[in-house]
């Protein structure tokens, strides 16, 4: 019987199996995802074995009134939008009789809380207000920390921790519409120049409240460059870049939601088709994993590590109020705060 296939379908049909083989997004994103996860597990229990997780006390200045009334407002909204963000996510994925992606994105940004304080690696970049409720933080507890009793800085629990169930989902979602609505104003716009319509709809939200949260005392950025920074010198300085870079990384959900593949999969996400074994458990297992890399990725790559090192280029500043900089350095501590230069112990 004479074989009706073409060398050429033969060829690719002896293509296709390697192809499929090879290239698979998702167990690369969700073995990053696995390994992030493991390092979070590690760094929590640390910090609760060792003994490190004690609340940080405000010190001896006192907390103006128009900062507590900031305080209690953000312990009060934080906590309640996390949970319309957990009920939404509930409900939606109750409807598609699966795990969404927005449920798989606020699963992994909880995840990545962990990641919160890293921007204060060689020295603090970032001080909260030690008033929120807190029990200090786990960066002595994670491999390879540098800057000296980092334990000391506070890390509000009803304020940033419930951040990061809500803001990656709410800012992603709204940088979904935005790009969604630039696309269908521009149908010939390209994915940068869609992606970049999402970030300015987030920044346009994210920048005016960072100013709110610094100028009421929330928190403050001790170790900005001079030449790029608002109000430099003072301690309500906040560095140009932080919200722009913070802004990208907020969007960057709303891309994962907006920029799909053919089969409607989410970039992380694809070739979980291809996996024989995975039944639909374990791809909701995989989605979690990949979306929880993902965010861990763009997090430390382009908010983390850059603010970082432009801490090495900081300027000096007026003192900061105890309430901030906690007994990490300062005034009645062993160390001044930063100055440009790395901390060392004295």
């Amino acid at each position: 019987m004479t074989d009706l296939k073409s060398p050429r379908r033969a060829e690719l049909s002896a293509i296709e199996p390697a192809r499929i083989k090879t290239i698979r997004p998702v167990l690369f994103w969700s073995s990053l995802g696995a390994v992030c996860i493991v390092i979070a597990a590690y760094v929590y229990v640390a910090w609760i074995v060792t003994g490190n997780a004690t609340p940080v006390k405000p010190g001896p200045d006192p907390i103006p009134a128009a900062t507590r009334w900031a305080m209690t407002a953000f312990q009060i909204a934080c906590p309640l939008l996390a949970l319309v963000a957990i009920v939404y996510v509930i409900r939606k994925s109750l409807r598609e009789r699966q795990l969404c992606v927005e449920a798989a994105i606020v699963i992994g940004s909880t995840i990545a809380w962990w990641h919160d304080p890293l921007i204060n690696w060689f020295q603090p970049a970032l001080f909260y207000n030690a008033g929120l409720v807190n029990f200090g933080n786990w960066t002595q507890n994670i491999p390879g920390w540098l800057s000296p009793d980092g334990r000391l800085m506070a890390e509000p629990v009803l304020v940033i921790g419930m951040i990061y169930i809500w803001m990656p989902l709410a800012m992603g979602s709204l940088a979904r519409w935005a790009m969604g609505r630039a696309r269908h104003r521009w149908p010939a716009l390209g994915p940068v120049r869609t992606f970049c319509a999402g970030w300015l709809a987030v920044y346009v939200i994210e920048f005016p409240l960072e100013i709110f949260a610094v100028r009421h005392g929330l928190l403050g950025y001790p170790a900005s460059v001079p030449s790029l920074t608002l109000w430099a010198g003072r301690t309500v300085q906040i560095p140009l870049y932080g919200p722009i870079l913070w802004s990208l990384v907020l969007s960057s959900s709303g891309a994962l939601m907006f920029f799909r593949n053919r089969d409607g999969q989410i970039r992380v996400e694809a070739g979980v088709e291809s996996l024989r074994w995975a039944g639909p458990r374990v791809r909701g297992l995989l989605r979690v994993l990949a979306v929880t890399g993902f965010l861990h990725a763009v997090a430390i790559g382009v908010y983390d590590l850059p603010v970082n090192l432009a801490g090495f280029y900081a300027g000096p500043t007026q003192t900061y109020p105890s309430y901030l900089r906690t007994q990490y350095c300062g005034p009645g501590t062993p160390r001044h705060c930063p100055d440009g230069t790395r901390f060392d112990d004295h």
